[in-house]
């Protein structure tokens, strides 16, 4: 039987001890392995404007590699990569994501293109006001004004 694959969103922040250029390539290729070897295909890899080195919105205490105590990063490097990969898969990949000491925080999510094809209504017509009055007037009448 054929494994279903489903299409994920994923947002890691690596640790900016491994800015330069050759870390942020060999934790991205390290990341794109994983992938591939538990069956799934990259499809894209955003770290261009408004990606890439960026101040984090809180700071995030972390063990570092050779440290015996936690440091705490105020910023990172920001990566957005698209993929798919088996439903089975998923648990193992972001295992492999946790035991990855170059990345400090991560984000899985799922991909659902059904809303998009579906014509979601947009938030002005969804947040049309509901009629409450038992009349159907749609006046509002404010005690405090009489």
């Amino acid at each position: 039987m054929r494994e279903r694959q489903r299409d994920y969103e994923l947002m890691i922040i690596i640790s900016p001890l491994r800015t330069s250029e050759e870390d942020i390539n060999a934790t991205l290729s390290r990341v794109q392995q994983t992938i591939t070897g538990l069956g799934g295909e990259v499809t894209t890899v955003e770290q261009t404007a408004p990606w890439g080195r960026r101040k984090l919105a809180y700071p995030i205490r972390r063990y570092s590699e050779g440290e015996a105590s936690r440091r705490s990063f105020n910023e990172g490097y920001y990566v957005l990569l698209h993929f798919r990969l088996p439903t089975t898969q998923i648990d193992e990949f972001e295992r492999q994501l946790k035991l990855n000491d170059a990345v400090i925080r991560h984000l899985i999510t799922l991909v659902d293109y059904r809303n998009q094809q579906a014509g979601v209504p947009s938030t002005s017509t969804a947040l049309e006001p509901v009629l409450d009055d038992a009349n159907g007037d749609d006046e509002n009448t404010d005690e405090s004004d009489e």
